[in-house]
This record gives structure tokens, C-alpha cells and sequence, in this order.
């Protein structure tokens, strides 16, 4: 609580530095980073107060002046939700304070609806993406295969490989429900090498600390060709869970494809191909039997992939999908079962 009374002494003195100085710009600037700290803080009156500030500053600052009254009205009307100031927090500390009102003052705000595409695999992608609610999942596409890649959450910066870098998107970004981001576009670094020739460095630090999406393809690759799989019959029954790992909903059966002592893959039935698509990034849990002795195993994973086996397959509406277990099966498990496998192909 001190260190945060401490940044807003500093950013009230670098304000009324400014007005002195006749740097208006600078001022709402500072104005403007202090009226989200203290409508986030939910001291709505000192918001407000700041807020006509901004006219007595510059009375043709309006547009400034809304973007406060928005500021105030978001923090008013969702006062659970974590602020932007908190959730970045971490970031903020590392700046000097005019690295701080820049920064916040060249991000822009967009919302992403359920199913939308912020960035899609081999486009271009010039904005860097700052989550402040909701979640998304980075997708990557191959041989009419999506797999899911790793999940975007509140804290968690997506697009530095082609922000700071100029390349294609390895990955889609697909919103799983309501997304609030922030995002800086690719033209915000040439001011900055100007007005903070340092922030760009220090962002691009702070960024480096989320794990590297390509890291993730080699990764999933890497685990498909080490891990054996063994083919198995019978059906399998899905649910989606809830934050608690407990199974919520309907159940989904399918019909098993094959078992590692990491996942597990079946293949489901589904008419509207989006339907199949919201499972990729979900936690699931499954129910299914292993040979010999045909006991049931339940396990919790997360939906990796999503293939559209049609039209080549016998149904126009089969996928695969794809589970890594959050707990392993016993190698042993796996080895019986094989086994099984095996005596049961010799005697047919």
C-alpha cells in the first residue's frame, strides 16, 4: 500500500510540475494515470475532482476529459474486476514515471467477443496485445489439424514476436469468451525512440518472460514422437469442467482412437464444425475402459486438438480430438493393454 501512496505523491508533484511549466499535454497525461489509480481504488471523488482538472488545465482537452468520465464509469460499474494498474503492476514498477504516463496513455482498448480472431496464423500482426480480462488461445493450424498452443489469461501480453520483431503469426489468437485488451500499435515505437527512447527496451524485457510460443510447437511436437500410442476400442464419455475440476454440463460421448500415458485421443460426432472448435484450450474430463481388465479411467486434461477428419472419412461430421492428461497413466497400464491388443488381433 506505501509503495502504491508513494506513486501517486509522485505522479500529484510531477502534475502540478507541469502546469507550472506550462506543459499541458504532460499534465493530462499525469491526470489521466491518476484518475484510473484512484477510480480503481474506488475513490470515485477524487476522481471526479481530477477529472474537471483536466478543463481547468486545457479547457479544449475534451476528448481527454471523456476518456476520464470512461475511465471512472468502467471502474463504477465493475468494481470486482481487477484494474488495469493492478493486473500490470509489475510492469509499471520497472518504469520511471514519464515512462509510465506514456505508456498508458499509447494504449488502446478493444473488446473481442467469443469466437473472434484477434490475430490468425500466417497474417500480419502489428499490435502488442495487453490482457486485462477474459481468456484466448493461441491455435496453430496444420493438415486440416487445429491445436491448442497455450491459453492467454488477465496478465499476459500476446503478439511480441511480430510486434517487436517483423514476421508473419505462427499462431491464431481466438477469443474463448469476452476479451478486454489493451494494445500498442507498431507506430508507437518510432515516438518512443524520441519521447522514452528506453521504454521499448523495457517492455520488450517484460514481454520476454511469457513462454515463447514457437518454444510450445517444438515442445508438443517433441512429446507426440517420444510418447507410444496404443490404439483402443470402445466408447469414451466427455464433460467440461468447472475452475474446481469439477464436471459441469452434459455428457459428449465418442468413440476411442488411441491412449499414451499422456493423453489420449476419440473421435466425436458434431454437425456445426465451430461446436468442435470451442473445445480446443478447455479442460475436460474423460471416462473410458482399458484392456485386459476393462477398468474405467477417469482423467482430467486439456483439449489440444481438433481434427476435421471428413471428407475423406466415412462420416462427413467426425473429429478427433485430442487430450494431454494432467496426471499420467502408468506405463505398465499401457503395456497391458498393447498386449492385449495384440491376442485379441492374432485370434480374430
Amino acid at each position: 500500500m506505501k509503495k502504491n501512496a508513494d506513486v501517486i505523491s509522485k505522479h500529484e508533484e510531477l502534475v502540478a510540475k507541469h502546469i507550472r511549466e506550462g506543459n499541458t499535454d504532460e499534465a493530462i497525461k499525469s491526470l489521466l494515470f491518476l484518475i484510473t489509480k484512484y477510480a480503481q481504488g474506488q475513490d470515485f471523488e477524487t476522481a471526479e475532482t481530477l477529472r474537471e482538472k483536466i478543463i481547468s488545465v486545457d479547457p479544449m482537452a475534451l476528448t481527454e476529459a471523456i476518456k476520464a468520465h470512461e475511465i471512472i464509469e468502467r471502474a463504477r460499474t465493475s468494481p470486482s474486476d481487477k484494474g488495469h494498474m493492478e493486473i500490470w503492476a509489475k510492469l509499471y514498477d520497472k518504469l520511471t514515471i514519464d515512462e509510465a504516463n506514456t505508456l498508458f496513455n499509447d494504449m488502446q482498448d478493444v473488446v473481442f467477443r467469443p469466437g473472434q480472431a484477434i490475430f490468425e496464423q500466417g497474417g500480419n500482426n502489428s499490435n502488442l496485445y495487453f490482457c486485462n480480462s477474459g481468456q484466448a488461445k493461441h491455435l496453430y493450424t496444420k493438415d486440416n489439424r487445429e491445436i491448442f498452443i497455450k491459453k492467454v489469461a488477465p496478465g499476459n501480453i500476446a503478439g511480441e514476436d511480430t510486434f517487436f520483431d517483423a514476421s508473419l503469426c505462427t499462431t491464431s489468437l481466438v477469443a474463448i469468451d469476452k476479451v478486454k485488451m489493451q494494445y500498442l500499435d507498431r507506430d508507437t515505437l518510432n515516438r518512443w525512440r524520441h519521447t522514452a527512447p528506453e521504454l521499448e527496451a523495457k517492455v520488450r524485457s517484460f514481454s520476454d518472460k511469457e513462454t515463447k510460443v514457437h518454444d510450445l510447437l517444438k515442445k508438443n511436437a517433441m512429446d507426440r514422437r517420444t510418447q507410444k500410442r496404443v490404439g483402443l476400442p470402445g466408447r469414451v464419455l466427455i464433460k467440461l469442467v468447472n475452475e474446481e475440476g469439477v464436471p459441469i454440463g452434459k455428457t459428449l460421448r465418442g468413440n476411442m482412437g488411441d491412449v499414451s500415458v499422456g493423453g489420449v485421443s476419440f473421435h466425436i460426432n458434431v454437425k456445426d464444425r465451430t461446436h468442435a472448435q470451442l473445445l480446443l484450450g478447455r479442460r475436460l474430463h474423460v471416462k473410458f475402459s482399458m484392456p485386459p481388465t476393462m477398468s474405467y479411467v477417469e482423467r482430467l486434461g486439456l483439449a489440444l486438438g481438433v481434427r476435421f477428419n471428413g471428407p475423406g472419412s466415412d462420416d462427413k461430421d467426425d473429429y478427433s480430438v485430442h487430450i494431454k492428461f494432467e496426471k499420467m497413466l502408468g506405463h505398465r497400464e499401457l503395456v497391458d493393454a498393447e498386449k492385449f491388443q495384440k491376442v485379441v488381433a492374432i485370434q480374430r
